[in-house]
């Protein structure tokens, strides 16, 4: 056991024997909801949060095709996935959405393409994929995005339900397919969420693919309920294990999956989140599992990983049972220095929220912050923590939709189609759900899968694009009475160029915030890499301290609020204007 695994191994342990009992439970199903010890009920409140539906004049036109058969086959209804990023490097960020397919046929049809829009800084899109070369291959499910070899333009990687992923190096005016040259081989098995990330800390961005199940198409089993076919459940199948692709520096990628030994511990992964959760500088890798225990990896660079979900209180819900993982995603929600965890489940299992109470040891407090009631009557995919109004808390944005369309037939209540969920943050610990109330895009009913938030049109306040399972993705602006504040794009020099792993603490007069640069969370999904801080009503940040994955801290003081500001390690912020920054990047 090496020196990290060590140190956490004591107070690890100690809470071992308190959790064993819940260990022993079962998976859910939906004909019994749990039953919530405790529940903080808030009375939906009058808010000035408002998102509207800008689908249409974004110019963002994009239908994901699921090739959904007779036949149910389970990968129709389980994409696809959005990523955001500055692919063009002028400061704005751009849109990249993954496409199905039809299982069935040898090649992906021509309405079917992946699809690429950039960003003109103000919220306006135009379809550059084309242009780009962004290639449609196979049935797509998920998307990551880092700058794997240092160049200053972020990299794409395309998942898979067949497993034949793609890495794609972006050039600064276009896409180009390096996946066999830099050695990433696929196994044919099925890949779902990804992200990029430094485990090893040598400024190189290695690969994390979290993989779902052994299913095939040729011999999909049938599923009834009630003498209905429905689509089927994953109790039904073999899970596939995860694999991680260390970076050479060498233009090179090397499968390390063996010695970190995920391959003996293959879980049902559909959602990756990583970061730092207790301030420690190394990172830990929160697999999202369907019907499995989920998994907490400890990373590190000198041995073997280990798998904590169970023993910190983070693998199960509030009554020791395996759920129906889909999404994940980490905060400080709660402002206490330590982030937390937020699990997306299926239909009557609460979106848990996993609250970190001392280094790597959770609480799941569903019910407690006031999440637990409402999000228990949808399936919920896609998740993210952002702060719509300004003020500094997180907000919470689950995407919402179910998998057998027709549920309808067998449930009075229960829909395929569902509205998304939006729930504020008080700052004291509890959140409320304002779906009802927060404008006319949270009324949309779809069956959502992938989500990512950014601040797409330039105004300091963070929208969301959202995939839908075969039919229109929604691009929504946020036009809440929003406070003051600060946008950050960090770039490494030692570090990871997109410095991926940085962590970022604000002071705001008394108050710290907590900000991360996130490689993966969400489902099959990735956010914005700039970091967004909300002031409320002050006018500056009176110290920002950037903790670099290089181990470097740099310290700023008094930052100006109503501004965007792009800082290289080791230099000077300086402000730009999203659409209008420079191109040019050079070799780090």
């Amino acid at each position: 056991m090496n020196d990290r695994f060590e140190h956490q191994r004591a107070a690890l342990v100690s809470a071992f024997a308190a959790l064993c009992g819940l260990l022993l439970g079962g998976c859910g199903d939906e004909s019994t909801a749990p039953s919530p010890s405790a529940t903080a009920t808030v009375s939906a409140p009058t808010t000035s949060v408002r998102f509207v539906d800008a689908t249409e004049v974004s110019g963002v036109d994009f239908k994901h095709h699921a090739g959904r058969s007779e036949l149910k086959l389970m990968p129709e209804i389980m994409g696809s996935g959005v990523a955001i990023a500055d692919f063009d490097r002028d400061g704005a960020p751009d849109i990249v959405l993954a496409n199905g397919g039809n299982l069935r046929a040898e090649q992906r049809p021509a309405h079917a393409a992946n699809r690429l829009f950039l960003n003109d800084g103000a919220g306006r899109f135009h379809d550059a994929t084309v242009a780009w070369a962004l290639p449609s291959q196979g049935y797509g499910m998920g998307v990551a995005v880092g700058d794997y070899d240092n160049d200053g333009f972020v990299d794409l990687y395309l998942t898979h339900f067949d497993g034949n992923d793609q890495l794609l190096r972006n050039t600064g005016a276009g896409f180009v397919d390096v996946t066999t040259k830099v050695g990433i081989e696929s196994d044919g098995m099925w890949s779902t969420s990804a992200g990029f990330f430094d485990y090893d800390r040598d400024g190189r961005l290695d690969l994390y693919v979290t993989r779902y199940l052994k299913f095939s198409v040729a011999d999909a089993p049938k599923t009834f309920r009630n003498e209905l076919l429905v689509y089927p459940t994953p109790l039904l199948f073999e899970p596939v294990a995860d694999r991680v692709w260390r970076n050479l520096g060498d233009g090179r990628f090397e499968d390390v999956s063996a010695g970190l030994g995920l391959l003996a511990a293959p879980g049902k992964g559909l959602a990756l989140a990583i970061g730092d959760l207790d301030g420690n500088a190394t990172d830990e890798i929160y697999v999202a599992n369907d019907t499995a225990a989920n998994q907490l990896w400890l990373s590190s660079h000198t041995g073997p990983w280990q798998d904590v979900g169970a023993v910190s209180g983070a693998a199960f819900d509030d009554q020791g049972r395996e759920e129906g993982s889909m999404g994940a995603d980490y905060s400080d929600y709660d402002g206490d220095g330590l982030l937390d965890i937020t699990v997306s489940n299926f239909q009557l299992e609460a979106t848990s929220i996993y609250r970190q109470q001392q280094p790597l040891l959770f609480r799941e407090t569903a019910d407690l912050v006031g999440v637990g009631l409402s999000s228990r009557a949808r399936l919920s995919f896609g998740i993210d923590f952002f702060d719509v109004d300004n003020d500094g808390w997180e907000d919470l944005l689950v995407a919402n939709g179910h998998i057998e369309d027709n549920v309808h037939v067998n449930s009075d209540s229960v829909t395929f189609a569902q509205a998304n969920s939006l729930y504020l943050n008080h700052g004291d610990g509890r959140f409320v759900d304002i779906s009802a109330q927060a404008g006319a895009a949270l009324a949309v009913e779809a069956v959502s899968r992938g989500l990512a938030t950014a601040d797409l049109n330039g105004d300091g306040a963070l929208d969301f694009v959202i995939s839908n399972n075969d039919a229109l993705a929604q691009v929504a602006y946020n036009q809440s009475e929003a406070g003051n504040f600060v946008m950050l794009w960090l770039e490494g020099t030692r570090s990871n160029r997109s410095a991926i792993g940085a962590r970022v603490e604000a002071r705001i007069g008394e108050r710290l915030l907590q900000r991360q640069v996130m490689g993966a969370q969400s489902y099959l999904s990735v956010s914005d890499f700039r970091l967004h801080f909300g002031l409320g009503e002050a006018e500056q940040i009176d110290q920002l301290l950037i903790h670099w994955p290089s181990g470097e801290t740099q310290q700023l003081t008094d930052v100006a609020a109503g501004s965007f500001y792009h800082l290289r390690e080791g230099g000077q912020l300086q402000a730009f204007v999203p659409g209008e920054f420079a191109a040019e990047a050079t070799q780090q």
